[in-house]
């Protein structure tokens, strides 16, 4: 029989496995935290941002990746909960994705994959290894049925595994549809 853990207890080991990060990623990690547990709104005390606030954090992205948000209606508190952006570097910081078994988190993987280049340099052109790398770290990667998997993206992604990937239009509607559907913004 396992012992019920008292909320001092979890706060506690919260503590500890915050403590070491920077300020900002400690708000980060409690904010996809609370929005894995389905709560619509971070308190203000946890790092919740007020209605417009993160908009100004707009100015960091590149003209195409600006239009893209604004086209469709993405906030960037939302890209903020499941991207993290550090320099020139983008990274997937949501701890999963969503999606019907294997195949359909890996095509979602590969709509994420897109957006992560698009923030990051302007432009939606991703390599296929980077999809396969988020697919691992997603926990969703089947290398039996990749492949097929992959060419079942339709007019989401474009081009191919040697000379890479893109996401066309309508790859970037379904991206932003899969952004807000992760944020807590949904």
């Amino acid at each position: 029989m396992t012992k019920k853990q008292t909320l001092p207890d979890v706060v506690s080991e919260v503590y500890t496995l915050l403590e070491p990060l920077q300020s900002d990623d400690r708000q980060k990690v409690v904010s996809s935290v609370m929005t894995l547990l389905g709560e619509k709104e971070v308190p203000q005390a946890l790092g919740g941002r007020s209605a417009g606030e993160g908009e100004e954090n707009l100015a960091v992205f590149g003209p195409k990746a600006r239009r893209w948000l604004t086209q469709n209606s993405v906030s960037a508190a939302a890209v903020e909960e499941i991207f993290h952006r550090e320099g020139d570097s983008v990274e997937v910081i949501a701890a999963e994705v969503p999606g019907s078994g294997k195949r359909g988190k890996t095509q979602n993987c590969y709509l994420l994959a897109g957006i992560r280049s698009l923030l990051a340099t302007d432009e939606a052109k991703f390599a296929d290894a980077d999809a396969v790398a988020l697919c691992k770290a997603m926990g969703c990667h089947d290398s039996a049925n990749h492949a097929k998997t992959r060419s079942e993206l339709g007019n989401n992604v474009a081009g191919t595994k040697a000379s890479g990937f893109t996401l066309p239009a309508p790859g970037l509607r379904a991206a932003a549809a899969l952004v807000k559907q992760m944020s807590s913004e949904s």
